[in-house]
């Protein structure tokens, strides 16, 4: 067959998540909370009533940029509505990076930024973090001295480390850096340092989050891009006109609403993750790296036997085929505490079993 797609883009691969049952779902940082259902109840019945889901949604879904806006103190302006973080990364992308252009992309951290940096035509350079994958700002200043980006992209809390870069050394690199910088803030909510209060202060600074984790409507695909109202309006120029539906927009606002239950979860899952973390630290050949997320990365002899050995107990969790730096880990997302005991007796037998060989 003809090879149509553009040469630059053919050696990319589709992403492609493990699909299957399982008893245990816990490689996709998803919340294990499900909507409340006085939520689902309202939903339910605004969609039996006269609705206008035969017009087409809201483009700007203005009611909920609104609420958001309200909460966080800014200007309406400053915010735009995504089919999830993934679409806001693909719009800043295109909004800035032209053919040729360089973007520094932390490493190990979210695939999807190389990758849509490659298909605006970008050149996606990585930097390495430091010590325990934590953020190296002297690292950095060396790869913008070598690449001479005109965007980076930084994950805080990033996936699949979970580290977080410390505010501090975030404003000094957008002081001192002529091009766009972009916090993806996806797992905000569990580390609870945010750099949204700057963006009026620093008019190249754009921040991604998403309504994916903490809020728990992953399959619904809402998040949202927070800057400088002057550079939203630019960002918005590649914006979908109709990119997010009226259900997950009226959902969302909801959610928005329910502060009291998310909050509840949050703190959940930030205590379990501590209880989880100590746990596996006294694991022998377990190695969990510092987390600020609502997961855990750890290292483990032979990761791939362990994987698979998981697999079979049921238990999914995400594993880094063919990336070197991430050999032999996992990442575990933090579930209930039944099921963190259960993934840790879980693991703890496998390695004991290993042992024994």
């Amino acid at each position: 067959m003809k090879e149509y797609l553009r040469e630059d883009l053919r050696s990319l691969k589709p992403y492609r998540p493990v699909r299957g049952e399982f008893s245990l779902k816990m490689d996709a940082n998803e919340t294990p909370f499900p909507i409340p259902l006085e939520i689902r109840a309202q939903l339910a019945s605004e969609l039996l009533e006269e609705n206008n889901y035969h017009r087409y949604p809201d483009p700007d879904a203005d009611s909920l940029r609104e609420k958001l806006a309200e909460d966080l103190k800014i200007s309406r302006d400053s915010i735009l509505i995504g089919n999830g973080s993934d679409e806001l990364i693909r719009m800043v992308t295109n909004a800035f990076v032209d053919w040729g252009d360089t973007v520094l992309c932390p490493s190990p951290s979210f695939p999807v930024y190389c990758q849509c940096v490659r298909i605006a035509g970008g050149i996606a350079a990585e930097y390495p973090l430091g010590k325990e994958f934590c953020y190296d700002l002297g690292e950095m200043e060396q790869s913008m001295e070598e690449y001479e980006p005109k965007m980076i992209y930084i994950g805080s809390p990033n996936n699949p480390t979970g580290s977080a870069m410390p505010i501090p050394d975030i404003q000094k690199l957008v002081r001192s850096f002529d091009g766009i910088v972009v916090v993806d803030e996806a797992y905000y909510e569990f580390c609870g340092e945010s750099v949204i209060p700057f963006i009026d202060q620093y008019p190249n600074l754009v921040v991604l989050r998403t309504f994916s984790h903490a809020m728990g409507i992953a399959g619904l695909r809402i998040g949202y891009l927070v800057c400088n109202k002057n550079l939203a309006y630019e960002i918005q120029k590649v914006k979908p006109v109709f990119n997010v539906n009226c259900f997950s927009q009226r959902a969302a606002e909801l959610i928005w609403e329910c502060r009291e239950d998310r909050e509840k979860q949050v703190r959940e899952i930030r205590d379990a993750r501590e209880w989880l973390f100590q746990a596996l630290d006294g694991l022998r050949g377990v190695h969990p790296y510092p987390t600020r997320a609502n997961f855990i990365l750890f290292r483990v002899k032979n990761g791939a036997l362990v994987y698979q050995r998981l697999l079979k107990k049921g238990i999914l969790l995400k594993r880094f085929a063919g990336d070197p730096m991430l050999k032999d880990c996992l990442r575990v997302t933090i579930g209930r505490m039944e099921d963190n005991r259960y993934f840790l007796h879980s693991l703890a037998e496998i390695l004991v079993d290993m042992e024994e060989w």
